[in-house]
């Protein structure tokens, strides 16, 4: 894990997206973050630092009302927006770790990535069976990929070409104010390649903007999954601006699924696309 050198600390402040959870937390100058491969981070994309635990302030929302994950030894807890699924740091007897990607006007892309061999530790993690439906469409040379939450109890089933370096299909990273902080890495099938199964009590489903769209990601643990469409009313749709109206339209058809919870599917050797969809998004999110 990256651990901060002896060098004049500076005020970062950083917030889930729904800003249910502000904090200030006190760090060098950063960087460079790990980038763990474990089973759960390689899921939600997390980039980790290692501030000290009493140069954590949280300024709006207590850390204890952010939901919890345990797994393995369960030694670590992951803690994350149970209404986002932002993921905000993890707690543990030796310390905290800070997910980066939380923190405010940081530039993500710019920053050094370690890898830290998470997934050498403990038992081999046994992916979770998809036991629902598969998708009804066929693809030429496709095949089925399944996924899952970590816990199990949100899996998917996607029927697509290879999802592999021969993918020419968009694999997209945006870093718009919600792809930035959940760390999604999104395919674009057709709804009729994608299921997603689960108890609805286990499925949050995260709208905000224009409400076009449902960022789906299990209530237990926390991985974010898809992006589903959210159908609206007449008087909703009518309300819609002109560009809206077109990604409204557009979203009846897809349904994005993030590539990092696809069983067999190495994102590192896809050909992924870096949007700037902080610059286009507009008006901007603004930061509490």
């Amino acid at each position: 894990m990256t651990t901060p050198a002896e060098e004049p600390k500076q005020t970062y402040r950083g917030n889930c997206h729904c800003k249910t959870f502000v904090y200030e937390v006190q760090l060098p100058e950063i960087k460079s973050a790990s980038a763990c491969n474990c089973s759960l981070c390689s899921r939600k994309g997390t980039l980790w630092v290692i501030p000290q635990r009493d140069d954590v302030r949280f300024v709006k929302g207590a850390e204890d009302d952010l939901s919890t994950y345990n797994f393995g030894p369960g030694q670590i807890t992951h803690k994350f927006c149970g209404n986002c699924a932002t993921p905000i740091l993890a707690d543990s007897p030796n310390g905290i770790v800070l997910n980066v990607r939380s923190i405010q006007d940081l530039d993500i892309w710019g920053l050094e990535k370690k890898t830290y061999d998470g997934a050498s530790y403990g038992a081999n993690y046994e992916p979770h069976t998809h036991n629902g439906p598969r998708p009804t469409a066929e693809v030429e040379g496709g095949k089925v990929y399944t996924g899952s939450c970590h816990c199990g109890a949100l899996t998917v089933a996607v029927v697509s070409k290879p999802i592999d370096e021969t993918y020419e299909n968009e694999v997209i990273e945006c870093n718009c104010s919600i792809c930035e902080r959940n760390g999604y890495v999104w395919v674009y099938p057709n709804s009729d390649q994608v299921v997603l199964t689960g108890d609805d009590d286990k499925i949050g489903r995260y709208i905000f903007g224009h409400h076009i769209l449902a960022k789906t990601f299990c209530k237990n643990c926390g991985v974010p999954i898809t992006n589903q469409f959210n159908p609206l009313s007449e008087e909703e749709q009518s309300n819609l601006v002109e560009l809206a109206q077109y990604w409204y339209e557009k979203s009846k058809t897809r349904h994005p699924v993030n590539a990092r919870v696809l069983d067999g599917v190495d994102v590192k050797s896809l050909k992924i696309i870096q949007i700037d969809g902080k610059g286009e998004h507009q008006p901007g999110y603004v930061n509490p």
